[in-house]
This record gives structure tokens, C-alpha cells and sequence, in this order.
């Protein structure tokens, strides 16, 4: 009994430390902590320096494996030195606010335009009047990018690189293509502009990618100028939700697209899951709000999670 006291209480000690290190040096959107435990076992802990409510976060869910977002942690933290991300532009019409795109287009490690996407994003960078980072890497079949704005990125500083397989998106060849070198550089999130209006096999096709590429060393995180979407991966999950979203009572919803979640538990929203069912055709938990600034999902099954982002937004 002695031995188990003193191994939990060095447990203890250590993780606690640690996530003291993480609040004070790491500005990470998600960082993975590998704490040893007793007899070479390992527990992993996904966790988000967030701030004071980190050691309390931690404390909650130190013994399972969990995994905390902070959404304005993604957005509001592009300007940090050390928060590694790589942004990809869609071919789709740029409505996001000018500061926002602006702060982390600037501040990726690597940035990459999607075939049409290079025209969005030369539409932007006029309208703005702004003058940004090129791109490392312009990526497509190249059937949408027009002739005009491959001279505005002609620069040897800019990798063109043909994906001709119809068989995926430009998006999803996009990322694969990108792959190594997220590796390479240690990055485990990238941020994609694109809109959810418009064409809706657009849109799915966008979903279809998360579904195809989304894991465990790699976050996909869809913005537009209305909300934050990502894919919630079988097992635990803990949101922080910014207290402006909870005061306003905005959108959000936990979509099964792609296959039936058998059992889904929720706790912090308004309406609630217990051990349910989410499936189209059935149920699914849309246009739900906020009961508190941490959400909890427990599902057996991927989830696409999707919020309103702007306080101002809210419909």
C-alpha cells in the first residue's frame, strides 16, 4: 500500500510539474504528454496549455486518454512564435475577416493554395491592399488557377506541384502532398480557409477529407467566416468553449457523417446526449448551445464538431 501511495503521489508531482512547463513555455494548440507511470506503463494525455485552467483540466482527466481543444487558443495564438500550423487556401470565394486571414496566413510555418484557391487568395490579398507571405507550395490538377495568377506567383520561392489523380480532391492531395513535410517540421495542425456555402458537394467533399486524413498526429481544422469545424475521433473529448459564446448562447452541433455513433454522452451543452444514438435519418444534435464553458463528448464513433466562431455572428 506504501509503494502505491508513493507512486501515485510521484505521478502526481511529475504530471503536475509538467503541465506547470507547458502553461508558462508552450503556446501548442494541442501537445501531447507521455507521463510514466509505475512499472514502464505509460498513460497518454492530450492536453492545451490554457492558461489557469490548465491544472484543473489536467486534474480532471489525467487518468484517461483525452483529448482537450481550445478553439480561440486557434485562432487568437497564430501570432506566437512557437505555435506550428500550416494554412491551406480552398478554391472558394474568401469571406473571412481581413485580421484574422491576415494574422495566420503570416505566421504559418507553411502555406499552400489549392489550384483555384491561388485565385481566392489573389482576390484577397487586392481587396485587402495587404502585402503578405507568398506561398511555399501552389498544389492542383490545375483546371481552375488561371493563367493571370500563375504570373502574380511566378516566383522561385513558389514549389508548383500537379496533382492530376481524379480519384481525390485537390484538398485531399493537397494535404498528402504536404504530409512530409508536417512531419519534417513538427506540425500537427493545419488551418483551412474555405466557405460552408455554396456548392454543398463542395462542402462534403471538404468533410470527406477530414474523414480520410484526420488522426491522432494530425488535426484539420475547417475556418470560415462564420464557424470552426473538425472531426472528433472515437473516445473522449473536452471543449473549451470562450465564455463570449457561452454568454450569447451561439450555435453549435456534433454531426455523424459518415457512419451511425452508436453511443454518444455529452455533458455542458443545453441539450445533453446520455448513451445515444446519432444517425442520419434519426438524430442528430444540431443548432444545440451552450450550458457551460467545458463540453464533453464521449463517442463511439468520428463526429464532425462544428461551432459558430464570432460572438457577433450569432444567428
Amino acid at each position: 500500500m506504501r509503494c502505491a501511495t508513493l507512486s501515485i503521489l510521484h505521478f502526481q508531482i511529475t504530471a503536475k510539474l509538467a503541465a506547470k512547463f507547458l502553461r508558462q513555455y508552450s503556446d501548442l494548440f494541442c501537445a501531447k504528454l507521455h507521463v510514466k507511470l509505475y512499472r514502464e506503463k505509460y498513460i497518454q494525455l492530450l492536453m492545451c496549455a490554457n492558461g489557469e485552467n490548465l491544472l484543473s483540466n489536467f486534474d480532471r482527466c489525467k487518468l484517461n486518454d483525452t483529448c482537450l481543444w481550445s478553439p480561440s487558443e486557434l485562432v487568437s495564438s497564430c501570432h506566437k512564435a512557437n505555435f506550428n500550423y500550416a494554412c491551406i487556401v480552398l478554391n472558394q470565394s474568401l469571406q473571412l475577416r481581413t485580421d484574422i486571414a491576415k494574422n495566420i496566413w503570416q505566421n504559418a510555418k507553411i502555406r499552400c493554395l489549392v489550384d483555384g484557391g491561388a485565385n481566392c487568395w489573389k482576390e484577397f490579398i487586392h481587396k485587402s491592399n495587404e502585402s503578405l507571405n507568398l506561398p511555399e507550395y501552389i498544389t492542383g490538377d490545375f483546371d481552375s488557377i488561371t493563367q493571370e495568377t500563375r504570373k502574380y506567383f511566378n516566383s522561385p520561392d513558389i514549389k508548383y506541384q500537379h496533382t492530376p489523380d481524379q480519384n481525390e480532391t485537390d484538398f485531399t492531395k493537397a494535404v498528402r502532398f504536404l504530409q512530409p513535410q508536417l512531419e519534417a517540421n513538427d506540425i500537427h495542425k493545419v488551418i483551412v480557409f474555405q466557405e460552408t456555402t455554396g456548392r454543398l458537394d463542395h462542402i462534403m467533399a471538404n468533410i470527406n477529407t477530414l474523414h480520410k486524413l484526420q488522426s491522432d498526429i494530425l488535426s484539420i481544422y475547417l475556418l470560415s467566416s462564420s464557424s470552426l469545424s473538425w472531426l472528433l475521433l472515437p473516445g473522449k473529448h473536452i471543449i473549451i468553449v470562450p465564455k463570449e459564446l457561452v454568454d450569447c448562447q451561439h450555435w453549435c452541433a456534433l454531426i455523424p457523417v459518415g457512419s451511425k455513433a452508436d453511443k454518444v454522452t455529452t455533458t455542458g451543452l443545453k441539450w445533453n446526449l446520455t448513451q445515444s444514438p446519432l444517425e442520419f435519418g434519426f438524430m442528430v444534435s444540431t443548432s444545440n448551445t451552450y450550458a457551460s464553458k467545458e463540453v464533453y463528448v464521449d463517442t463511439d464513433s468520428s463526429l464532425i464538431w462544428s461551432m459558430g466562431l464570432w460572438a457577433e455572428d450569432k444567428l
